[in-house]
């Protein structure tokens, strides 16, 4: 009845402000010619540039995988272990919110933060699974 569905992480400004820290960082140190320093920024640029473009989220009746790219462990979550989700919302200007993520609880008090571009799609699926789950 449920097929797997992926969703893409919602990159947030702070993201961008971070790769754009790091590549002026990695510029000045190739202009000053540290050779340690050029080679320590770069791996860091790519770690950071890795898990913002390629993190990405999927659901299917069994659990909730986390992929944070290819230099990071995939993490999975069985589905019946999930408890609750909680949706935060950090440095409000206003009624709007610059930061936002769900923060998924499960197990014996583990919690994993997640960014889904489709948060209620994300939230909506994750429920019907659980309550499709329960109706079995």
């Amino acid at each position: 009845m449920f097929s797997a569905r992926t969703y893409r992480a919602r990159v947030q400004v702070g993201n961008w402000m971070l790769i754009a820290i790091l590549s002026a960082l990695t510029l000045y140190l190739i202009w000053e010619g540290n050779g340690l320093l050029i080679a320590l920024s770069l791996l860091l640029l790519l770690l950071v540039i890795e898990r913002t473009i390629h993190t990405e989220y999927t659901l299917n009746k069994e659990s909730l995988t986390v992929y944070n790219g290819k230099l990071s462990k995939r993490q999975v979550i069985p589905m019946d272990s999930i408890k609750r989700i909680e949706r935060i919302r950090r440095i409000r200007i206003g009624n709007r919110a610059f930061i936002t993520y769900l923060i998924v609880v499960y197990g014996e008090n583990k919690t994993i933060a997640v960014m889904p571009k489709e948060e209620d799609a994300f939230i909506g699926q994750i429920m019907e699974i659980k309550k499709y789950g329960k109706e079995q």
